[in-house]
């Protein structure tokens, strides 16, 4: 007994491939048609910052690392070193409430680096850990971030000691210094969009240290 043919499956032979391509045409013609309502997302709406602005971003933090106070502040008083960080352009703020307000709007690296710096004073390691809130002189709209690693070093050395060696040793002590810069100039835009830059200095060069204990040596 022959099997009747399947209509429906002949037909769908013919009308998928029409149908398909007839949806190609309209969605091509649309696209050329509205081509400029069409938001694109692509370098226009992710600006990047020119190696000039980053130079002098760089240039700003480690000037400041350098010019503050000693390293032997940095393990007795840390709150009296970091406020001796001077940046051009920028105060410390660590009472602006944003950062709480607005941490669920922030990318989830600053909210990392936000709870690193709420646990920063827990840590029990060689390593120092701080950071600093900071605004804007010109304007309250920014926000300005730095996280701040320290780590103190015996000259010619790479070992990490501690404060507590450091202040026993008589060899000059070097301080090493890395950061990462986090800054919004808009927050009022939901998310928060957050720039950022990373680098290290030493903050305390050997030559210095050598020649200020020259200088005491030398006393009578």
């Amino acid at each position: 007994m022959a099997v009747p043919p399947n209509r429906f499956a002949s037909l769908s032979q013919i009308w998928l491939p029409a149908g398909l391509f007839v949806l190609s045409v309209v969605s091509i013609l649309f696209t050329l048609r509205n081509d400029e309502d069409i938001p694109v997302i692509g370098p226009a709406e992710r600006p990047t910052m020119d190696s000039s602005d980053l130079d002098r971003q760089r240039s700003m933090i480690n000037q400041a690392l350098q010019g503050s106070a000693h390293w032997r502040t940095f393990c007795e008083k840390p709150k009296d070193a970091l406020a001796s960080i001077r940046l051009a352009h920028l105060d410390m703020n660590s009472t602006d409430s944003r950062w709480t307000e607005l941490r669920r709007h922030f990318p989830q690296r600053e909210q990392d680096t936000l709870l690193r710096c709420h646990n920063a004073e827990r840590r029990a390691d060689d390593s120092m850990r701080a950071c600093l809130y900071l605004g804007s002189k010109d304007t309250h709209a920014s926000l300005h971030l730095i996280e701040l690693t320290l780590e103190l070093r015996e000259q010619g050395r790479k070992k990490v000691i501690s404060c507590a060696e450091a202040l026993k040793a008589e060899l000059p002590v070097e301080l090493a210094a890395w950061y990462t810069y986090a800054w919004s100039m808009e927050t009022g835009k939901k998310p928060v969009h957050f720039e950022r830059l990373t680098g290290g200095t030493r903050m305390f060069p050997p030559i210095a240290q050598n020649a200020e204990r020259s200088t005491a040596s030398s006393r009578p």
